[in-house]
Formats: structure tokens, C-alpha cells, sequence
């Protein structure tokens, strides 16, 4: 598909392409009937992983994708950032149980144009759609409030400190030890140590399967990598 077509689909008012990925089929089908009722939008497709979507959006046919975090595979970080690669990449809008500080943080550090979560009504979902379409941006009520401080000043000052925090987050969750991870990361293991405990503080994590989780949640690594 032509970019200046696609620049050009909701001002001519032709339906805008929608691929659907999320990892449970009922919120799936809810979903897929949902967008079928608004107008102005088609779903050409749907999945509980990313890689149909992709090349979906490789060959140009999709604008908007509304992508859980919590998907199978490499996680849904791992395919936003594989769709913000791409040559025309689709619009992607965040859809999901879970908004923290740090998935917050990575949907806005990988170009996505909003955050929804599925305990806000369609209503909020329809609204950010069509702000998505045309351009803009939607942050619903509950990721709103954790962006606001992101946005801060103060925060840049962070950004670094919560990059190597996502980072040792994703090794851990991922199997490594702390000794294995620190030596990924060229970081010393004193340091891992501290950035483990300063992760096991703000995510409330109790032990390495609630770190884990924490990590699945944010979707820094896919469901099926854990036994959880």
C-alpha cells in the first residue's frame, strides 16, 4: 500500500485496518466484534502473537494495531519494538491488564501512540482509536496519572537509572543469574544486586516468580517462557 494512500485514509473516510493482538481468545473475540461495530474501522486480522501482524504491517495493510502486552513469544515489548523498525510502521495502541511506571515507560520509548487498560470501558477503547487514527495520542485515566511524572524534568534525570532497571529486570526474568546477567550487561554483580533489590521494592515482588511475573505482566518477556 502506497504511504500517501495511507496518509490519506481518514480524510477520504475509507475504513482504517486494525490487527488485533492478544493472547486470550474470548477478550479476542470481544475485541474483533467491538471493532467490527465502529465505523471507520475494518479488523483485517487478529492473533494471540505478534509475528502474523507483522507481516501484515510489512506489506503495508495494517494502520493501527491495538497490542496486548502480555502476549506468547518474545513478549509484547519485544514486538513493538519490531513494528517501530519497520519501513511504514503502524500506529500501535497499548491495551492491557497491567500499567506501570516501567511499561509506561516502554510504550512511550517505542512510539506508542496510546495506552488503554482493559478494566476501562470500550467507550475509552473507541475514543482512543479515534484519536490513533487521526494522528494524535490517548492515555487513558490509570496511565495517565503514571505519566504525568515521566514527563517531569526530574524524571530525565532517572531515564538511565530505569533503562539498566528494565534491562536486569528482563535477563532475570529470562533465567539468568545474577552473576550471569551482570556479566551480560558488563555491569559489576554488587550492582545487579541493588538494582534487583531497588525492582523486588517497586514492583512489591516477594520473590523471583513474583519478579518474573512482574516482567510477564509488562510484557518484557512472553507468557509461555514461564512455568508460572
Amino acid at each position: 500500500m502506497p504511504t500517501a494512500a495511507k496518509s490519506t485514509r481518514a480524510a477520504a473516510g475509507r475504513s482504517c485496518p486494525v490487527w488485533i493482538i492478544e493472547d486470550h481468545l474470548s477478550i479476542r473475540q470481544l475485541l474483533e466484534s467491538f471493532l467490527s461495530l465502529l465505523p471507520g474501522f475494518v479488523v483485517v486480522g487478529s492473533s494471540p502473537d505478534a509475528a502474523p501482524a507483522l507481516g501484515a504491517a510489512r506489506a503495508g495493510d495494517i494502520d493501527i494495531v491495538v497490542l496486548d502486552l502480555m502476549i506468547r513469544g518474545d513478549g509484547g515489548v519485544a514486538a513493538l519494538r519490531r513494528f517501530r523498525e519497520l519501513p511504514r510502521p503502524p500506529k500501535v495502541l497499548i491495551y492491557s491488564a497491567t500499567s506501570t511506571v516501567h511499561s509506561l515507560q516502554i510504550a512511550l520509548a517505542h512510539g506508542a501512540a496510546g495506552y488503554v487498560e482493559k478494566s476501562d470501558s470500550l467507550d475509552e477503547l473507541k475514543l482512543a482509536l479515534g484519536r490513533v487514527r487521526q494522528g494524535g495520542m490517548h492515555f487513558s485515566s490509570g496511565p495517565s496519572r503514571l505519566l504525568a511524572p515521566l514527563l517531569r524534568p526530574a524524571a530525565r534525570d532517572r531515564g538511565r537509572t530505569e533503562d539498566t532497571e528494565l534491562k536486569v529486570l528482563e535477563k532475570l526474568a529470562r533465567g539468568m543469574t545474577i552473576k550471569e546477567a551482570a556479566h551480560e550487561l558488563k555491569l559489576s554483580t554488587q550492582k545487579v544486586y541493588r538494582v534487583r533489590a531497588s525492582l523486588m521494592e517497586r514492583a512489591n515482588a516477594h520473590s523471583s516468580q513474583d519478579l518474573t511475573r512482574y516482567a510477564i505482566e509488562m510484557g518484557l518477556v512472553g507468557a509461555q517462557r514461564s512455568n508460572l
